[in-house]
């Protein structure tokens, strides 16, 4: 993974080389669950080479996940793999509703780390109702219970902790999934290799390598009391998303995201404003290893416009490898950064009081 950054301030770095830092912030142990996503994701792939799928003779023209949160960021890491074969439509859903109808070609699948998701059964239970191939994903739950007892393919999401810390379990499962289905093409050789370079990533910035070996804590350190916004194009354009629902629920930090192309057609207008009274901000630049000469241009342009204008920001580019192994590297990269920054926040990553409190007032509703 290389980067470069513009007006890096290092403050306090000691503070993340300290166990007793980690002990007293995070008493559940989020940086060990960081550290087993390697695990978590061969087990899920494993897992899904088991699937029988139902649709033996019947081509599937357009899949849909239905998900919430860390389940449908999943979907999205999935849709971007899909989009470089250029198959079928993969189309992630976050509401209460189909926008549209679903036919016999149509897979559905309703992903749920605690198989409860308000959102996620009102789709599934729609879903049902129609032509469509059904498949579930879940922990558990009333998703599971359903499918289950109407003999509907389902794979479980079988990992400790937050469900934002199951989306690298849930990427594989629906990855296997989709191939198991004919949707997607992809090798057990091919992901055997992108997870050994993800255990050379995550090794590389786990708790235990000081700051000046560890590109994570680098890369936090510059981050705090910033308003961050991240961009990513290509196969990262849900890794943009990814980053900055880590930084919102991880480390309690304000955070957004913005998707090349489309940001060259209006975000950067905003470069030419005076930010005097505007928080502190800084653009993370999360850029793939791709051969695509259009968007590398694009990627080039943005990098250039942030220089000119004198905008902070680091180039998040990622090593050589298959659209996989960069994206697994990336996510695992964009998960410790944010555990990292939580640790300079002083607050412990794991619990999310805010979300809570808006499931109580929409239970009380």
């Amino acid at each position: 993974m290389r980067t470069s950054n513009t007006n890096a301030q290092l403050t306090h770095p000691e503070s993340l080389d300290s166990d007793a830092t980690r002990a007293r912030l995070d008493p559940s142990g989020l940086r060990h669950r960081l550290g087993a996503l390697p695990g978590h994701c061969r087990e899920a792939w494993q897992q899904a080479q088991g699937l029988a799928p139902h649709n033996q003779g019947s081509r599937i023209d357009k899949v849909v996940i239905g998900g919430m949160g860390g389940s449908a960021i999943a979907g999205d890491l999935v849709a971007d793999l899909a989009a470089l074969q250029q198959t079928v439509p993969v189309i992630v859903v976050r509401d209460l509703s189909l926008p549209f109808s679903l036919d016999q070609n149509s897979l559905f699948i309703g992903c749920s780390h605690s198989g409860s998701t308000e959102e996620t059964m009102s789709l599934f239970q729609q879903a049902r109702r129609q032509d469509a191939w059904l498949l579930a994903l879940a922990g558990g739950g009333k998703l599971l219970a359903e499918a289950t007892a109407a003999g509907i393919p389902s794979l479980t999401i079988n990992t400790p902790g937050e469900p934002r810390s199951a989306v690298g379990y849930n990427l594989m499962l629906l990855l296997g999934a989709l191939n198991q289905y004919g949707v997607v093409n992809a090798g057990g050789a091919e992901v055997e290799a992108a997870i050994t370079t993800l255990q050379a990533q995550v090794s590389q910035l786990s708790e235990g390598v000081p700051v000046q070996n560890n590109l994570a804590k680098q890369i936090a350190l510059e981050l705090p009391d910033k308003l961050v916004v991240v961009y990513g194009g290509g196969f990262f354009t849900g890794m943009a998303r990814r980053w900055k629902t880590q930084l919102n629920e991880n480390a309690k930090a304000w955070a957004f995201f913005e998707t090349l192309p489309e940001l060259l057609h209006n975000s950067v207008e905003a470069f030419n404003t005076p930010s005097e009274g505007i928080q502190d901000k800084i653009v993370l630049v999360l850029r793939p290893n791709i051969e695509n000469i259009d968007l590398q241009s694009r990627y080039r342009v943005v990098a250039e416009l942030l220089k000119q204008k004198s905008i902070p920001n680091r180039i998040v580019a990622a090593g050589r490898g298959t659209p996989l192994a960069q994206m697994l590297s990336m996510l695992a990269l964009g998960d410790y950064v944010s555990y990292y920054l939580a640790m300079l926040h002083g607050v412990d990553p794991s619990p999310i009081p805010a979300i809570s409190q808006g499931k109580q007032l929409l239970a009380g509703r």
